[in-house]
């Protein structure tokens, strides 16, 4: 299997997610209360497990969770894993969107339904339940749209035959992060398919931009933009007007659709 969890977690149903969770969260005000909101993630992660160990609870924190494809691997770690529920811990001013995302990103790896975010970077910790309707099965047949790209280079087609076959051993709606990774590995690693760009206005050099590409002057990028893609297409196309790149292939992880568009 591409995914390896290290520890196989099942589906909490509400009413035990609503015991344990007062447990986690009881645990999770005292240590706030304890070292307030300056410390490093890490201590909150150890304080709060201690705790819930202290109780009886089966506690697992830094889970690893493997990931691959071919000869690409990449591992992520889960922070605090209570009883098959799992918490993602912060030390930030507010919660965003990313947080939500990455939060998502590592239920859906688990091929389970809810993860919780706790935030202890604030006045008082703040927790977000956030809910994974995905199952794997369904994340393995998305609808692929290429009617907007041109095979510009033969590398195009390798680019778009490479992203397929991520596709078919990750499924979609994982974090784009890691798709691009993928190909940038396929690609031959970073010392040869990631240069920075110069940047130029007319004649005057602004700085370097940090491009992908598959093909000499030939970039491409991955997103998981669900609305406001005319919006990034014409920021892309600002991009494309200041470098000396031919054209951008743009993979846009759609939800349950996947969209690839040529920006030349």
């Amino acid at each position: 299997m591409p995914i390896h969890p290290s520890l196989q977690l099942k589906s909490v149903s509400d009413t035990d997610f609503a015991v344990l969770d007062k447990a986690v969260m009881d645990c999770a005000y005292a240590a706030h209360n304890k070292f307030g909101r300056l410390f490093d993630e890490r201590i909150y992660e150890n304080d709060v497990a201690a705790r819930l160990r202290a109780l009886g609870l089966e506690v697992h924190t830094q889970v690893p969770v493997l990931v691959e494809h071919g000869t690409f691997q990449k591992t992520y770690y889960l922070d605090l894993v209570v009883n098959h529920m799992l918490y993602e811990l912060k030390v930030v001013s507010i919660l965003t969107s990313d947080h939500d995302a990455q939060a998502l990103h590592y239920a859906i790896l688990q091929d389970i339904r809810l993860v919780k975010l706790l935030n202890f970077g604030e006045v008082k910790v703040r927790g977000r339940l956030l809910q994974n309707a995905l199952e794997s099965k369904e994340r393995k047949h998305p609808t692929l749209r290429k009617t907007g790209m041109t095979f510009l280079t033969p590398n195009c087609e390798r680019l778009v035959s490479h992203f397929r076959a991520l596709l078919h051993d990750w499924g979609t709606h994982l974090s784009a992060s890691l798709y691009s990774e993928a190909l940038v590995h396929h690609f031959g690693g970073e010392p040869h398919c990631v240069q920075r760009f110069e940047l130029k206005d007319h004649q005057l050099t602004l700085g370097t931009h940090r491009v992908q590409f598959h093909s000499e002057d030939h970039a491409f990028i991955v997103t998981s933009l669900h609305r406001d893609q005319q919006a990034y297409r014409r920021h892309l196309d600002v991009l494309l007007s200041h470098t000396r790149l031919k054209a951008i292939q743009w993979l846009n992880l759609n939800q349950g659709r996947v969209e690839i568009t040529t920006i030349q």
